[in-house]
């Protein structure tokens, strides 16, 4: 299809038809629960005590005002996201009444039930909602809280979900904002925003206190019975939240790793098998004037298999009607495949992993194009309930080029939704439906039975009720659940309730920490920390459960050990440590609680040489010297390397080049600190730099060996230990071994570095010059040398990325910015527009894909990834293969048009004048860490951060047109147009 041709349009079909072009796996079937007109745009529901349906209908997807949406312009003013109420009054499985309960909200896309009532989250506010009339309409609109940012409408906050501690938890996602409490009834600390950028946050219905926690995905948020918290990232279907954020903000000189974990693996390396065709315009996008037999047919629909490029809603199926096989599944709609996908997670140490229950197919696919399954509940009846935004399009209006978007009407579908039921194959002669629920009248007694109920929405709405209620008539019943009941999903509901009644005695919490199953032990600890300080008997046996057979045990136990803070407790601590350094996720639990007693712990752990000896000892005992380090206290230091004098060298090796580098975070230097009469490890440091000395320079040593003692010399100081750095700068060396050198040197901050790394340039490869450019422009004070060497011919000007030229044009240092106009004053980069015009000749060439290999290599390897090969810092190319060459040229000179807030690059300037550019990877209560080119990561803590801003802009450089000629760029399409063709 050519410019200006009119793009071909897909039919809505009717509910009825709809139904008929769904497939499912297992014997399966769909039935329509509710359809337009009683419900539009459903995309998250919840059924309250009564079987009445809160659903939230997202109208205003993908626009967020008039300005941006002529139709919407002409209508109305105001917002037009909704909450519908929907009742079955008959009890035949099906809604017959709807109603409007709230309107005029922006961007809605989660509920929560609660004191019949509703929270309900509508960016850039949350409210509470309540009909006290009985007419089936909100008279109550109360702001709960307000600021979250109006940015990507697909990466707003959703889906809040009650937990086992009575606190509503929601997906924050990654839009951020600056979040303060809007109702002046509760005491809170207006005047100090809670700023949130890649996070989840909870509250506290009572007392509606905000806390942002870990976390910070897409559309997608559920729970597990144990009260695990799984996101969907839109490439990632499933992620486990693993890491608390009130348990590493304990610990100020913690780098923690990102809270969360991929279940499964990213969504650019998942296939996935729609039945549907290609929608039109995806046709047309993959096929416009791409040198390959599509070219003029662009409305095959013969692909076998896509990519996950949009999944949401992740969902674990807990109901009682499924196989028992089904319990605990994930489900996760992929809204652009019109497909449904299904997971088994199974217990991995103290996370899971995901396994595709389906080979080469999905577990429920639609053959119409308008599917969009995007969110899923577990329902009353037992069953899976999936929410069907029926969408003509689903795509966010950024990643659409220009000329479709025009033709494409992204809000065609707002008047359409359905909401289908899953039935299991065994009811061969038709689903009856239980009666609707009425557990808003039921008796308290009725509602503790309902915990053991084997369908999730009995047991939690009961759990919710009793909290709700706060009525003790039936803390006997409760107490006998805990000690007595079967389930172990039951015992927990008791022992959360009882908790949530005041009603847990320290005797009933102590036989739950001795219960037989892990899983009542992990939540039982959890409730026990508050508790500790002041008992005695609670605070034994949760040292007692650091040898407790279970991971996910040992796990919680090394978190709440950092509650108590006494000996007994540190040597607990090093229990699970000897038995589980090799995990670095129970590293980082044990790490959180050693705030305070991390030189105890590590002289504990040096006393045994087994494990100090072991790799995986070493690599805990130099986290905790580093922590150490930091901390500033020469005598501590000192104590500490004399513990290690009788281990082997890589022990004494670890040591001191690990407390060395604590001491510089704390602006110290360990080798004057040696020359001070009264430090007495002087000699084993001194030996210990000597033998590094010989290793960095042995031949015959490993690579790892050599980097680490190079690693070491860093912080010897000045002599000849820093000339052997400088000498190792020599083709006889290894790249890695120089780039460990110009490491090492730059990481002295040094004035005189960078005119010895500058004078060493020219008899260096490419490779290391490029790794001293990098190293040395993260310092402020070096960046005149370099502007300085580029001017002089030495360093060529192409090192300097576009990027950073802007950056320097703008910079506030006189210095800088004078010699950035001398030498890119004439440089200032043409508008993306006028760029993308001069390339539009690659869209006719035929490119040669093996010349691409060698460009994609020089200018794209070092932040992409293709099967196996490159660094995972942007997008995974595996999707590439969906695209045409028009969209990857704009994707390639024009990188920021559409940029997803996971992508956008921050600039952070240290304390220490270090620069340093690159995308969030992890955020922390203590430290954010910075993903750069080739994967490299870099980790401050907060306290080292002068100033955090976002550019704007995303990661990929604007202005590779000044090293892509359009015959390069021809060849690099070529070659990525055809990743993943056999």
């Amino acid at each position: 299809m050519s410019r200006g041709e009119d793009l071909p349009r897909i039919a809505p079909k009717s509910p009825e038809e709809a139904l008929a072009t769904i497939v499912l796996e297992d014997g399966f079937r769909a039935e329509l629960v509710a359809a337009e007109p009683m419900v539009t745009d459903p995309i998250a529901m919840q059924y309250d005590e009564n079987g009445a349906a809160y659903v939230v209908e997202m109208n205003d997807y993908p626009y967020s005002d008039k300005s941006h949406d002529q139709a919407w312009q002409e209508q109305t003013s105001e917002p037009i996201g909704r909450v519908r109420l929907l009742q079955d009054t008959d009890g035949d499985g099906t809604f017959d009444k709807s109603t409007i309960f709230a309107d005029r909200l922006s961007w809605p896309t989660g509920v929560a039930v609660w004191k019949g009532g509703v929270y309900v989250m509508a960016t850039p506010d949350v409210f509470y909602l309540k009909d006290t009339d009985g007419d089936g309409r909100a008279d109550i609109r109360r702001k709960v809280f307000t600021g979250f940012r109006k940015y990507n409408v697909q990466a707003v906050m959703n889906n809040p979900k009650w937990g086992l501690d009575h606190r509503i938890y929601a997906a924050g996602s990654s839009n951020g904002g600056k979040i303060e409490s809007a109702d002046s009834r509760f005491d809170q600390d207006t005047a100090s925003p809670t700023v949130i950028r890649r996070s989840d946050f909870r509250f506290d219905p009572r007392d509606e206190k905000f806390e942002a926690i870990s976390g910070g995905a897409r559309f997608g948020h559920a729970r597990d019975d144990w009260g695990n918290r799984f996101l969907t990232d839109i490439r990632n279907p499933v992620q486990h939240v693993l890491f608390p954020t009130r348990y590493l903000r304990r610990n100020p000189r913690l780098r923690a790793p990102r809270p969360i974990h991929d279940v499964v693996p990213s969504g650019d390396s998942i296939a996935v098998f729609p039945i549907s065709p290609a929608e039109p315009w995806r046709a047309v996008n993959a096929a416009r004037l791409a040198a390959d037999s599509t070219k003029d047919s662009p409305f095959d629909s013969t692909v076998a298999k896509g990519y996950v490029t949009s999944s949401s809603g992740v969902t674990i199926y807990r109901g009682a009607a499924y196989p028992e096989a089904y319990y605990g599944n994930a489900f996760i709609g992929e809204v652009a495949g019109n497909l449904v996908m299904r997971y088994a997670l199974r217990p991995d140490g103290v996370t899971f992993t995901g396994q595709r229950a389906h080979e080469n197919r999905e577990f429920m696919a639609s053959t119409d194009n308008w599917f969009r399954p995007v969110n899923f509940i577990n329902a009353p009846d037992g069953t899976l309930h999936v929410l069907d935004m029926y969408r003509e399009t689903i795509e966010h209006p950024w990643s659409m080029p220009d000329d479709l978007k025009a033709q494409v009407d992204l809000t065609s579908g707002r008047d359409r939704g359905r909401i289908y039921r899953l039935v299991p194959e065994h009811y061969r002669d038709g689903f009856v439906p239980p009666p609707v629920p009425r557990l808003g009248s039921a008796t308290t007694q009725r509602l503790v039975a309902e915990l053991a109920n084997p369908n999730s929405w009995w047991r939690e709405t009961a759990h919710r009720l009793l909290f709700e209620r706060q009525d003790t008539s039936e803390n006997e019943a409760l107490e006998t659940m805990l000690g007595e009941h079967q389930m172990p999903v039951a015992r927990v509901h008791a022992l959360w309730t009882l908790e949530g009644l005041r009603s847990l005695t320290d005797q009933t919490l102590a036989a739950a920490l001795r219960d037989a199953d892990a899983r009542v032990r992990e939540q039982a600890i959890r409730i026990a920390e508050p508790r500790l300080p002041n008992s005695p008997t609670l605070r034994q046996l949760v040292i007692d459960s650091a040898t407790d057979p279970d991971p996910r045990v040992r796990f919680q136990t090394a978190f709440t050990l950092g509650q108590i803070k006494d000996e007994p407790a540190t040597a607990a601590l090093a229990e699970v440590a000897r038995r589980d350094a090799d995990d670095p996720r129970m590293c980082t639990a044990i790490l959180s609680s050693a705030a305070g007693t991390e030189a105890t712990l590590l002289k504990s752990l040096l006393e045994n040489d087994a494990f100090a000896d072991s790799a995986p000892g070493r690599g805990l005992l130099g986290q905790l010297a580093a922590m150490v380090g930091a901390a500033g206290d020469l005598t501590v230091v000192d104590a500490l390397l004399q513990a290690s004098a009788d281990h082997a060298g890589p022990v004494q090796e670890t040591m001191v080049r690990n407390l060395a580098a604590g001491l510089r975070r704390a602006k110290q230097d360990l080798v004057s600190a040696a020359a001070k009469p009264s430090f007495q490890s002087a000699a084993l440091v001194a030996s210990t730099l000597d033998d590094a000395a010989r290793i960095a320079t042995d031949t015959a040593a490993s690579l790892q060996r050599r980097q680490q003692a190079i690693t070491l010399l860093g912080f010897a100081g000045e002599g000849e230990k820093q000339t052997l750095l400088v000498d190792l700068l020599s083709i006889q060396h290894p790249l890695e071994i120089q780039s460990a050198a110009v490491t090492a040197l730059v990481g002295t901050a040094r004035p005189d570095v960078a005119p010895r790394l500058l004078e060493k340039f020219p008899e260096l490869t490419p490779s290391v010059q490029k790794v001293i450019v990098d190293q040395l422009l993260q310092r402020t004070v070096w960046i005149p040398d370099v502007l300085d060497a580029v001017a002089a011919g030495v360093v060529p000007a192409r090192l300097i990325a576009p990027n950073r030229r802007a950056a320097y044009l703008k910079s506030r240092s006189q210095a800088i910015q004078q010699r950035a106009v001398e030498l890119f004053g004439d440089d200032v980069s043409s508008s993306r527009s006028e760029v993308l015009a001069r390339y539009q000749s690659v869209l006719e060439q035929s490119g040669d894909a093996r010349a691409g290999v060698e460009v994609f290599r020089k200018n794209c390897q070092s932040c992409h990834r293709y099967d196996g090969s490159g660094f995972e810092v942007g997008p995974n190319l595996a999707t590439v293969q969906n695209r045409g060459a028009g969209q990857l040229l704009v994707n390639i000179l024009d990188p920021s048009r559409e940029v997803s807030p996971e992508f956008l690059e921050y600039v952070v300037l240290s304390t220490d004048g270090r620069v340093v550019s690159g995308m969030i990877a992890a955020e922390n209560t203590n430290s954010i860490t910075l993903k750069q080119s080739e994967g490299v990561e870099t980790t401050f803590e907060r306290s080292e951060i002068e100033e955090l801003r976002a550019t704007g802009k995303s990661l990929m450089p604007e202005g590779l047109e000044t090293e892509i000629s359009p015959a390069q760029m021809a060849d690099l399409i070529a070659y990525l147009l055809s990743l993943g063709k056999s």
